[in-house]
This record gives C-alpha cells, sequence and structure tokens, in this order.
C-alpha cells in the first residue's frame, strides 16, 4: 500500500514537472526579437506563473496561437484582478514564448 501511494505521488510530482518545462524561461533573444525590454517578459512570466492555474492548469504557451491569447486574456485578467500592466507584460510573455516554441515570427 505505501509503495503504491509513492508512486502516485511521483507520477503526480512527474506530471507536474513536464508541464513546467513546457512553460519556456522569459530570455533577452526574446525581447530582442518582440522588441520589448527583457523584464516586461521576465515579469509577465511571473503573472503568468502565479496567477494563471489558480482557476485552471496553466495553458503552455504553444498550445495557443497570440491571436487566441489576445482574445482570451483580457476575460481572465479580469477574474485574476491583474492590472493592465500585468495583462500587457503576461501577453507580451505569451506572444514570445509561444514564437520560441513554434519558431514563428512575432507581432505585437
Amino acid at each position: 500500500m505505501i509503495r503504491r501511494w509513492w508512486l502516485v505521488v511521483a507520477l503526480v510530482a512527474a506530471g507536474c514537472a513536464a508541464n513546467t518545462n513546457r512553460i519556456p524561461e522569459a530570455t533577452p533573444r526574446m525581447a530582442l526579437e518582440l522588441g520589448v525590454e527583457h523584464g516586461q517578459l521576465v515579469r509577465g512570466r511571473e503573472v503568468y506563473m502565479a496567477h494563471c492555474n489558480e482557476c485552471h492548469d496553466r495553458i503552455p504557451p504553444g498550445e495557443m496561437d497570440p491571436e487566441s491569447w489576445r482574445g482570451i486574456l483580457p476575460h481572465m485578467a479580469v477574474n485574476a484582478e491583474l492590472t493592465t500592466t500585468e495583462e500587457e507584460e503576461v501577453l507580451l510573455y505569451l506572444m514570445a514564448a509561444h514564437g520560441t516554441v513554434h519558431g514563428a515570427d512575432l507581432e505585437h
């Protein structure tokens, strides 16, 4: 019984780690490619990591295209009580991270 419990804990931990690995770090190169400050992307990722799993699982940036993020983020930002700046920085991070995941040209 104890072994089975530890197996479940290990599988859950591995699943959580796998999802986090799909959330790329904000890098200076991402900022350069998007034409924004690196700090904006870092803050956007921090807000995303802190708030975007309060009501649901985090959706990895590569799972949705930039247009979809632009459409859904305003509603989620209201629910999470984000400031306008936080919302903008999360969107910038998601756009930059999507481009990193897919090698896409980024627009803003």
